[in-house]
């Protein structure tokens, strides 16, 4: 198996966890709906905004696993990280408070710019 081989190996697994970790998410919020929308509210947000969350969170994250537009999907996951990170768990500290969301944020990062090339909407990368 050459260097090349192995990184790719290594960034489909990086892929497959990610996406599987934000869909599970995702999926979470819809089972729980009422609650997560209540949530949601009381956090000043619109009623409307577990919906859009939970689909880039489970569509995202099929895309991820399948290498599709993953760029454009890190971009969401990255959004939707920094900005529960900000907004619920910024006062808790790192350990036991948003070190998963910095995590996910790397791992989105790395996936994004693993497949950054001129044909991003390919799950596979092109050699040039």
């Amino acid at each position: 198996m050459t260097q090349s081989q192995r990184i790719n190996i290594s960034f489909i697994i990086l892929r497959v966890f990610l996406g599987g970790t934000m869909a599970i998410h995702g999926l979470q919020k819809v089972m729980n709906l009422a609650d997560t929308t209540d949530f949601f509210v009381s956090l000043g947000l619109p009623s409307f905004m577990p919906l859009i969350i939970a689909a880039i969170e489970i569509f995202g994250g099929i895309f991820m696993i399948i290498g599709l537009l993953v760029p454009l999907v890190s971009l969401g996951f990255i959004a939707i990280l920094v900005s529960a990170t900000f907004m619920l768990k910024a006062g808790a500290g790192f350990v036991n408070g948003y070190e998963l969301e910095v995590l996910l944020i790397a791992m989105s990062l790395v996936a994004g710019l693993s497949h950054w090339s001129k044909k991003i909407f390919l799950p596979f990368s092109i050699s040039e």
